[in-house]
C-alpha cells in the first residue's frame, strides 16, 4: 500500500529543490550578463578618456572590470579630474545597463524550474511504473504457478486431477516396459448409499476423507493418487509386486471404519498389477483394472478384486 504522506513529503520537497535551484540559476545568469555589461561600459569608458591622459598603465587599464578600478588607473590626474571622470562614465554605464539580463535571467530560471520539474516527474513516474511492473510481474508469477497448480490438481481433495493421472499412466507404462518392472493401478469408487436423505455437503465430505486415507497409504516419490471422477478415485503404483491386493484391502477395511453422518463409509476397489510386455499400455492397464473394479461393484460393493499377472504367465519384452 502506497504511503501517501510520504508521498506528499516527497513531492514538496522535490519542489523546493527545483525552485531553489531555479532561484540560483536566476541570480547566476542576471550577476553573470550585468557583469558582462559593466565590462563592456567600462572598455566604452576607457576608450572615451584615453585621449584626454598622457601617463596611463594600458595593461592595467585593459583589466578593469568595473570604474572604480577604471578610475585607480587613470587618476586623479590634472587632465582629469574624479568629478570629470564620473560625470563621463556615469551616462556610458547607465546606457548599458537595460532590462536585458533580467529578461535573461527570468527565461533561464523559468526554463530551468520547467526542465527540472520535467525531469524529475518523469524519473518519479518511470521509478512508480517500474515499482507497478514488478508488482505486476509477481502477481503474474504468482498466476502462473497457481494455475499450473490447478492444471494438475483436483481443488477439493488436493489430489492430482484425471488429466494428469491420464498423462502420468501412460508415462508410468513406457517406463515399465523400458525398466522391465511391474506396473499396479487401483481402481477406488465410492459405493453409494440407498437412502437418499444425505446432508448437504456429504459427498465432498466423502471424497475429502477418502483422500486422506489414500495419502496415507503411499510413501514412494513415484506413487500417485488422483481423483478422476467425482466418486473415483485411482492410484498408480510403480514397480509394486503381486501382493498389492493385501494394500487394496487394508485400504477398504480402513475406509470402512470411518463414520461420516451416520453414515459408514464403503468403498469397491479393483486392482490390477501387470507384468512390462508389448500389451501394457495405458488402455490395457486401465481396462484391466476397470473390469475388476466392475466385478466388485456387481458383487455388492465394499469388495477387492485384483487381476494380477505372474512374470511366468506371459512373454516379456523390452519393446513397447
Amino acid at each position: 500500500m502506497i504511503d501517501t504522506r510520504q508521498t506528499e513529503i516527497r513531492s514538496r520537497i522535490q519542489t523546493i529543490v527545483i525552485l531553489v535551484v531555479s532561484i540560483l540559476v536566476f541570480i547566476a545568469l542576471f550577476i553573470g550578463i550585468r557583469s558582462y555589461e559593466e565590462r563592456v561600459a567600462v572598455q566604452a569608458i576607457r576608450l572615451a578618456i584615453e585621449h584626454r591622459v598622457d601617463q596611463v598603465d594600458y595593461e592595467e587599464a585593459g583589466k578593469a572590470k568595473d570604474i572604480d578600478t577604471l578610475w585607480s588607473v587613470y587618476g586623479p590626474q590634472k587632465e582629469l579630474t574624479e568629478e570629470d571622470f564620473y560625470r563621463l562614465a556615469n551616462p556610458i554605464v547607465d546606457s548599458y545597463h537595460t532590462y536585458l539580463p533580467l529578461f535573461i535571467a527570468l527565461m533561464g530560471g523559468v526554463l530551468s524550474f520547467v526542465v527540472l520539474g520535467m525531469g524529475i516527474n518523469t524519473a518519479v513516474r518511470a521509478r512508480h511504473l517500474r515499482k507497478v511492473l514488478e508488482s505486476k510481474d509477481v502477481e503474474l508469477k504468482r498466476s502462473q504457478e497457481k494455475l499450473a497448480s490447478v492444471a494438475v490438481t483436483d481443488e477439493q481433495t488436493g489430489l492430482a486431477n484425471g488429466r494428469h493421472f491420464n498423462q502420468v499412466l501412460s508415462t508410468e507404462c513406457r517406463r515399465a516396459v523400458r525398466e522391465f518392472s511391474p506396473l499396479t493401478l487401483m481402481l477406488i469408487e465410492l459405493d453409494k448409499f440407498e437412502t437418499e436423505q444425505l446432508p448437504d455437503g456429504f459427498s465432498d465430505q466423502q471424497a475429502c476423507l477418502v483422500a486422506e486415507v489414500l495419502k496415507s497409504a503411499i510413501s514412494r516419490p513415484g506413487d500417485l493418487v488422483a481423483r478422476i471422477d467425482t466418486s473415483r478415485f485411482a492410484m498408480l503404483l510403480p514397480a509394486t509386486n503381486e501382493q498389492s491386493p493385501v494394500l487394496a484391502d487394508r485400504l477398504c477395511r480402513d475406509i470402512n471404519d470411518i463414520e461420516l453422518a451416520g453414515h459408514k463409509l464403503s468403498v469397491s476397489i479393483g486392482t490390477s498389477t501387470m507384468q512390462p510386455s508389448a500389451l501394457l499400455t495405458a488402455d490395457y492397464i486401465l481396462a484391466q483394472t476397470e473390469a475388476a473394479l466392475n466385478e466388485a461393484i456387481h458383487n455388492g460393493g465394499g469388495l477387492v478384486r485384483a487381476i494380477t499377472e505372474d512374470p511366468l504367465d506371459i512373454s516379456v519384452t523390452f519393446s513397447n
